[in-house]
């Protein structure tokens, strides 16, 4: 399986001012392809604490990076400083990044300044990502094993460049698809059926199945099911019915919902 980590630069993140939601949509979105997510990690925008958890992340070997945050005009977005210092490839100014960063500008009749220039600083070898969001391209740098995907933080833009760019990227390279379904367990307590999940999760040993409590609404226990590879359909279907028949058997009382594919 495909592994990827995913590191959030931004004090933001850590002083509690910003949710992290760049991390649950690109989480889901390379769990959808099929993609392992070993890890999540938030840094600050601090020069020797960014390159050294960026160079854990290589030593580790993931397939895919992903960095979010620290692409901007100011002084604390040093993602591309970073990314230089880990892989030894000098920062230069990219033809490409200059022009889309001059074009996003001149859309608003504002010239171009010392600052905003600093956007088109990227490691040598870069690829560019256009950002039809915002002002700063991503990039997507090889090194070593893993491909370096280099985003802004704001998440209209991440989204952006995801969509356009990484997603049609990955797809072409990954085959395996993931099968997912859920079901809605209410009238009962998470205790009472965690027998059953362990039973099912024994019986199949390659498929995820958690319960997460839900509330709301339609308050009860959602119990997710999701799998990786070759006849995903055919596994989920038949995991989802050996738990429902087990609870039903056991937990007549127990309502049982089928909440979708």
């Amino acid at each position: 399986m495909v592994t990827a980590e995913i590191v959030c630069l931004g004090n933001e993140l850590l002083m509690g001012i910003t949710v992290n939601t760049n991390a649950t949509y690109l989480g889901e979105q390379l769990t959808r392809l099929g993609i392992e997510v070993r890890r999540i990690t938030s840094v600050r925008d601090d020069l020797e604490q960014a390159s050294e958890c960026i160079k854990e992340v290589i030593e580790r070997e993931p397939e895919i990076l992903i960095v979010t945050g620290g692409l901007g005009p100011t002084y604390d977005d040093i993602q591309m400083e970073v990314i230089s210092r880990v892989t030894g490839k000098r920062l230069i100014e990219n033809k490409e990044a200059l022009e889309l960063i001059k074009e996003h500008y001149e859309k608003y009749g504002l010239e171009m300044s010392e600052e905003r220039r600093k956007m088109a600083m990227i490691p040598e070898g870069g690829k560019i990502l256009n950002n039809s969001a915002g002002a700063a391209p991503g990039c997507l740098i090889k090194y070593k094993k893993t491909e370096i995907f280099c985003l802004p933080g704001v998440p209209t833009e991440v989204k952006s460049i995801y969509t356009t760019a990484i997603h049609p990227y990955l797809s072409s390279k990954i085959k395996t698809r993931i099968t997912e379904c859920k079901i809605l367990i209410e009238n009962c307590r998470e205790s009472e059926i965690a027998p059953y999940i362990n039973q099912t999760k024994k019986k199949f040993k390659k498929l995820y199945v958690k319960s997460h409590p839900q509330f709301g609404e339609r308050k009860g226990i959602t119990i997710h099911f999701s799998y990786s590879g070759e006849e995903g359909e055919k596994i989920v279907a038949k995991a989802k019915r050996f738990l429902m028949d087990k609870i039903k058997e056991n937990q007549p009382k127990i309502k049982i919902t089928e909440i979708g594919e």
